[in-house]
């Protein structure tokens, strides 16, 4: 496989090759897409060319959000609660997710997300698949789940609890209040913070320090720390069941 053949723009994301570094920045896209096969196809296809190159070391997921927030989600739940969405959508949704983080833990890639903007925390959460996170300052994780009586996708409750004890993931995944980039530092649960207008470069250097290690090294203490992880699988398909649970009783009290 040629540099040229994960050289990609599409309109889900741009892929791009820097040496042994691949750069993916998704574009401004409905949470839909998720739940639309051929484009979750799309996604997972280059996932798996990435993974056929031996020499790549490490991999920079990159997203920029709209200031717009949790505006979205509150879309996608009201077509769901008057029916325009069925649940083997929010399934596919779900699963697509799953997939998605199952992969990049399972990699023998070293993956970078670098987030800015506004984000709902299920999109934060799922983000600890990644092996490292940095966020411009100007990032806001928004939680609108409470308001709507459910709690977020994302296996939150898995890593939360990991990272910053039980209790405090409760109180995180119960909460309705927006969390900045200094708050999400003081909890570890992000390890750069950086200006948002330098956070493209930010990771791009961050990946050259990386690759600049062993491969053999990287992918080893990836596997070593992910070992804790290995019933992240079983949880999230726990996690399935019980959201579609409370989404169908959720829609029933709407009909």
């Amino acid at each position: 496989m040629t540099t040229r053949d994960l050289d990609q723009d599409n309109e889900l994301f741009e892929g791009k090759q820097y040496e042994d570094i691949v750069f993916i920045s998704f574009k401004e896209i409905s949470l839909l897409w998720l739940s639309n096969l051929k484009s979750k196809e799309k996604f997972l296809s280059y996932f798996h060319q990435i993974e056929r190159v031996p020499s790549l070391k490490t991999v920079i997921l990159y997203e920029a959000h709209s200031p717009q927030g949790h505006e979205d989600y509150f879309e996608f739940y009201n077509m769901f609660t008057k029916s325009r969405i069925d649940s083997d959508e929010i399934l596919r949704m779900c699963n697509a997710l799953d997939q998605i983080m199952l992969g990049i833990i399972e990699s023998t890639k070293f993956f970078i997300l670098a987030q800015s903007g506004r984000i709902i925390l299920p999109f934060f959460t799922s983000g600890f698949a990644c092996d490292y996170r940095i966020v411009g300052d100007n990032f806001i994780v928004q939680n609108p789940m409470p308001k709507i009586g459910l709690f977020p996708k994302g296996a939150g409750a898995f890593f939360l609890t990991r990272i910053v004890g039980s209790a405090k993931a409760e109180e995180i995944l119960l909460s309705d209040n927006n969390m900045d980039a200094c708050q999400l530092s003081q909890l570890k649960l992000v390890d750069k913070i950086v200006p948002f207008d330098q956070l493209r470069y930010a990771a791009l250097e961050t990946a050259r320090t990386l690759s600049g290690k062993s491969g053999s090294s990287l992918t080893g203490v990836k596997r070593l720390v992910n070992y804790s992880l290995r019933d992240l699988k079983s949880y999230l398909e726990f996690e399935n069941e019980q959201l579609l649970q409370m989404l169908n009783t959720l829609k029933k009290e709407h009909e």
